[in-house]
């Protein structure tokens, strides 16, 4: 599935059920939520710390309405990110471990992937087919000739799960 562009972010959380067949298309019943739901600048922060993934995309969110729910706040601000954050990577726990430790199938992969629990970047790996692998499956991205993780959320399940 291809990565979320921001406007897609952003319209998966304004408008969550926009094409559900449940409401008729301009039905005001159909449940919509404010940006400001989202803390300032949070719709940006959730695209940016998925890496446009879409069940990222989603498992944050979700995370995010779980402790929305939970507390007295109406909206999210940054603290409440930087939780949701951190639960996300325990409640998606499953599905960070396939995509990142499971899905590496060439000899060391993992081992490549693994190295960012101590670093933020590294020199892009020397096998060919490790670095193509790498690549077709959006781990990493190029900046001044190292490469760093793509995805924030990622790392950060690396840093305290991996």
């Amino acid at each position: 599935m291809p990565l979320f562009t921001p406007a897609e972010t952003r319209a998966l959380l304004t408008e969550p059920l926009r094409y559900s067949p449940l409401w008729q298309k301009d039905d005001p019943k159909r449940p919509r939520f404010a940006p400001a739901l989202w803390g300032e600048n949070g719709i940006e922060r959730i695209h940016a710390e998925a890496g446009g993934w879409p069940h990222l995309v989603q498992l944050i969110a979700e995370v995010v309405v779980d402790l929305l729910n939970e507390g007295t706040a109406p909206n999210a601000d940054a603290a409440l990110l930087e939780r949701a954050l951190d639960k996300a990577i325990i409640s998606g726990d499953t599905v960070l471990r396939e995509l990142m430790q499971r899905g590496s199938r060439l000899p060391g992969e993992w081992d490549y992937i693994r190295a960012f629990q101590r670093m933020d970047s590294q020199p892009p790996p020397q096998d060919e087919a490790l670095h193509r692998s790498l690549r077709r499956r959006l781990m990493v991205m190029e900046t001044n000739g190292l490469w760093r993780m793509r995805v924030p959320l990622m790392q950060r399940w690396l840093r305290q799960r991996g």
